[in-house]
């Protein structure tokens, strides 16, 4: 287990001796930051209501859960700071790409604290602390199908660790199962994807395929000197294999130009559109400096991994491709 490449120091327990926080109680709202009958001030300006199909988005957010002092292995979801920091982060900059589509559900879950990944930790008890993130995800799924889903159509997304627990859910739930009928697409972001990992489901490779999976992991093209320096999240080496989309074109080519691009979200919650360009694509997407303002791109210009934004590189491109992607499943 390599994904995770940080040079970062962590203080850990031993998985024996550590007492999870209560689990979440899905029936109740108190246990999702986001869900149609509960209010979420970041997602308003994103909203439009004339573009909403009658699918649901059911989104998993990622690793949030990094402060390296802190030794429990899984978050407590009813702590308020992280509460705070999924809303004004992941939903706001993330989740919020699909929240035209549809109505949109993301269940705040004990997610596994990032040092799991680091094959050390992940062999000494990451591998439960991140079972346990995904039983509570798991459990969120089943209950938003049982009381939430009403039979409709389905858009499972994530990004990194809810990425991974998302292909879980693909594989019991919806892989060569009824269910898989009702899925409109999957977007299986900032992980490993391979062609094993699914037996049915498969890559989609134009932008009005439905029934399959989109994926990529986005990298800065650097010099070989510079990557090699560079503390990237996930380790290019861990993602040799891996499958992976064009998530400006949706297809096969291995590159893009920056009128293809429809845009980015950037910090102040502004979309800047043909600021990025796919330079190549083989098992990750790698693009170049984002083509901004002198003051934004010196900014960007510091940020050396771009995990963190995989999809908001790609947001309006994403928001677009999945109103698109619904309405040719609806209208099959």
């Amino acid at each position: 287990m390599s994904e995770f490449n940080n040079s970062s120091e962590y203080s850990s327990e031993e998985y024996g001796s550590f007492i999870p926080s209560e689990p979440p109680n899905y029936y109740e709202l108190d246990s999702w930051a986001v869900h149609p009958l509960k209010k979420n001030k970041e997602l308003n300006s994103f909203i439009n209501g004339n573009e909403k199909l009658n699918i649901n988005v059911f989104f998993i957010h990622p690793t949030l859960f990094w402060d390296n002092k802190n030794t429990s292995w899984n978050s407590d979801i009813y702590d308020p700071k992280m509460r705070y920091f999924v809303n004004s982060s992941s939903v706001k900059y993330q989740a919020s790409a699909w929240a035209s589509v549809g109505d949109l559900f993301v269940p705040h879950y004990r997610q596994a604290h990032i040092r799991v990944f680091r094959e050390s930790f992940w062999l000494n008890g990451g591998e439960q602390a991140y079972e346990l993130a995904y039983t509570d995800v798991k459990k969120a799924f089943e209950i938003f199908l049982e009381k939430y889903n009403d039979n409709k159509p389905i858009i499972i997304a994530g990004h990194s660790q809810g990425a991974g627990h998302a292909k879980k859910i693909l594989q019991e739930f919806f892989d060569g199962k009824p269910l898989q009928k009702k899925l409109v697409a999957a977007y299986l972001i900032g992980t490993k994807i391979t062609e094993k990992d699914f037996i049915n489901l498969k890559l989609m490779n134009t932008k009005d395929e439905t029934g399959g999976f989109v994926t990529w992991n986005t990298y800065r093209l650097m010099s070989e000197r510079k990557t090699k320096k560079a503390s990237l999240t996930v380790n290019q080496d861990w993602i040799k294999g891996a499958l992976c989309s064009n998530p400006i074109r949706w297809d096969t080519n291995k590159t893009s130009n920056y009128e293809d691009h429809k845009g980015f979200l950037y910090f102040n919650k502004k979309i800047y559109p043909n600021t990025v360009k796919i330079e190549h694509i083989d098992n990750k997407v790698y693009i170049k400096l984002p083509k901004m303002g002198i003051f934004k791109k010196i900014l960007v210009s510091t940020v050396k991994d771009y995990h963190k934004a995989d999809i908001s590189l790609f947001w309006e491109d994403i928001r677009i491709n999945s109103i698109n992607r619904a309405k040719v499943f609806l209208n099959k």
